[in-house]
Order: structure tokens, then C-alpha cells, then sequence
């Protein structure tokens, strides 16, 4: 997977309080060792694409991302000091498969699931001066499994 140079010079015009990535595999590394995530199969891209991001402090960036195997979350510390935010609300299909918490993710794990139907959704409420967004890990009885309510401030690279 290489990302083409049109999909970067898009992402840096993008005006919108937030802006959701998506990809079908997962960005960060953290599961099975990073097996089927982007730092396995396309390091240098991923790099371009998080480097270009806190370069040009491009705002209200979200990651979302899947697995077959279960519904994870994480924060992506950068060397910058700021962390990106993923959210892997994959698991309609409640398999099992690698481990879906560790205590070695520590912080950076907000949450895991498998066995159990999900999905997510993201809310957006851009009335406010600092805009939020609120992400919610649903499961198939209506209850929330998990929620997350981030400032666009807190995915602002600095």
C-alpha cells in the first residue's frame, strides 16, 4: 500500500473541525505485534502520513480502522508528544483472534473486545469554540460499551 501524493496535498486543505481517516487495516501497532497494521506493511507511508499531519498541525484528525477479530481502541503517542487517536470498532462479526487487551499497551489501550457484537459511531458537536467529538463502542443490546469525548484542541498537533 503506498499513499498516493493526491490523497496528502487533499488531507492538507481539508477545512472541516474534523476529519476521519479511515483504513482497512490497523494503524497503530499494537496487536499480534502489528501483523496486519499499517507499521508491518507500509511503515514509510504511515510516517508520511502522521508526519505530514503534525507538520502543517492539521486539525481534528481521527483514525478509524478494523479487524475482523474485535473492537479496540488506542492513542498513538508521536516523538512530538502528541498522539493520534484510533478507534477499531470491528466487531459485528465477534470473532475471536489475538489478545484483545495487554497490560503492556498500559495507557495507551482505551479499550477491547471480542465474542461480543458491536459497533461504533463518532458524534459530532461542532457548536462550541473548541468543537467536540464523542466516540461511542455500541453493542447489539443499544447499551454503550464505551465512550470516549475528545476536544478538537486535544487533535491539534502543537
Amino acid at each position: 500500500i503506498t499513499m498516493p501524493s493526491l490523497f496528502l496535498s487533499v488531507m492538507a486543505e481539508c477545512a472541516g473541525p474534523f476529519i476521519v481517516v479511515s483504513s482497512g487495516t490497523m494503524w497503530s501497532d499494537y496487536v499480534d505485534k502489528g501483523k496486519d497494521s499499517w507499521g508491518r506493511i507500509d511503515p514509510e507511508g504511515r510516517e508520511r502520513i502522521f508526519g505530514l499531519i503534525e507538520k502543517r498541525r492539521i486539525p481534528g484528525v481521527l483514525l478509524i480502522s478494523g479487524d475482523r477479530h474485535g473492537a479496540r481502541g488506542f492513542r498513538i503517542p508521536r516523538p512530538s508528544g502528541f498522539a493520534f487517536y484510533e478507534f477499531e470498532p470491528a466487531s459485528l462479526g465477534a470473532r475471536t483472534g489475538p489478545e484483545v487487551t495487554n497490560p503492556a499497551w498500559g495507557e495507551n489501550q482505551l479499550f477491547g473486545i471480542d465474542k461480543q457484537y458491536a459497533f461504533g459511531e463518532f458524534e459530532f458537536n461542532t457548536a462550541s469554540a473548541d468543537p467536540e467529538v464523542t466516540f461511542r463502542l455500541i453493542g447489539d443490546d443499544g447499551a454503550t460499551i464505551y465512550e470516549k469525548t475528545l476536544k478538537r484542541s486535544e487533535l491539534t498537533p502543537n
